[in-house]
């Protein structure tokens, strides 16, 4: 077994897709967390310079250090099995990580911005438009999961954003992604980590 240590804020956020992951199969790890940089108890402004490229998370695997969370993430998914059978099915599961990637990356541009109508916008129109392309997506693959008619990093990183959504009416109208997201809940190193991770405001 690897020795391994993840370092990020005591946030879900960019390094919950490694926990997940790591969660999953069944890796123990040093889950190190520190204050938010927002926190006056933060410690990230001594420890940013120390970082290769003034970023969290950082993967700590035996000797080696990874930084930039989807490097961290898809490192991760090919340990446990998780990152398709094929260079084919690989490019497959990036494709539906990237999408969960560009709504996840402009949804934290328009709170941070603190846009209320950008939010309400891709709350309304962007989500529910993109869960509709997943769906059909779903679908098109045999509506069972993304890639391969497998388990992939692709189902799990799917679960892990609409998890976070505020509203879980969204996926009404998705009932092929919506029994996804229940299987992936059910998975029992999943459920478990979720259970008992510390609890976050985001």
């Amino acid at each position: 077994m690897p020795n391994v240590k993840l370092t990020y804020f005591n946030l879900r956020a960019r390094a919950e897709p490694c926990r997940l992951l790591l969660a999953y199969g069944g890796i123990k790890y040093e889950d190190e967390r520190i204050a938010p940089p927002w926190d006056a108890a933060t410690t990230w402004p001594t420890l940013k310079p120390t970082t290769p490229f003034g970023q969290l998370p950082l993967l700590k695997w035996d000797d080696e250090v990874i930084c930039q969370s989807m490097a961290c993430a898809r490192f991760i998914a090919r340990e446990v099995g998780l990152a398709g059978t094929s260079s084919m099915e690989s490019a497959q599961v990036d494709e539906i990580i990237d999408v969960i990637q560009d709504l996840i990356n402009a949804g934290v541009k328009l709170f941070f911005a603190k846009d209320e109508a950008g939010m309400k916008n891709h709350a309304e129109v962007t989500v529910p438009t993109a869960l509709g392309q997943l769906e059909k997506k779903l679908a098109s693959r045999g509506g069972q999961y993304f890639v391969g008619n497998n388990f992939t990093w692709a189902d799990l990183h799917t679960f892990m954003y609409v998890s976070d959504l505020p509203s879980k009416s969204v996926l009404d109208g998705f009932p092929k992604l919506a029994n996804l997201v229940e299987r992936v809940a059910n998975i029992p190193n999943i459920k478990k980590w979720v259970e008992t991770r510390p609890v976050t405001n985001m």
